[in-house]
């Protein structure tokens, strides 16, 4: 029996995915489409996720340290860190599961297609307000 339509779409879009030639399209931070091979967009992926743990450790030292800032910046610095924690949970998941031992789902591999630029987004917009002051 023939699968319907949309899953052998689904299905047919996940596998040329994960293909090693396959081409993986995406978009930067600033919404310009990209294709990508998938050794280009593993190399992305790590450099997101690097950029990511090293403004969270910047956030760690830095966050109410002096107690000058005011409320509104502190209240912004915190919605952008709450934007950033679930832009970036995707990436997180995926890199947990690879230092486990274990394979992520075709379902968290394929939120990387977006989940990445918007974490690369939400991460930039933690790190200026971090060096601003907030």
């Amino acid at each position: 029996m023939p699968l319907p339509l949309t899953l052998r779409t689904v299905v047919l879009a996940t596998a040329t995915l994960f293909v090693g030639c396959s081409t993986i399209r995406t978009e930067t931070p600033e919404g310009e489409a990209v294709a990508m091979n998938e050794a280009e967009f593993a190399a992305y992926v790590e450099h997101v996720f690097r950029h990511h743990n090293s403004v969270v450790n910047d956030l760690m030292f830095t966050s109410g340290m002096d107690g000058q800032q005011d409320r509104n910046s502190g209240a912004e610095l915190i919605g952008a860190e709450t934007n950033m924690d679930y832009a970036c949970l995707p990436l997180n998941e995926v890199v947990s599961a690879l230092a486990g031992g274990q394979k992520p789902g075709i379902k968290t591999k394929m939120q990387l297609v977006k989940a990445v630029p918007e974490c690369e987004a939400a991460t930039r917009k933690v790190e200026t307000l971090i060096s601003s002051g907030f």
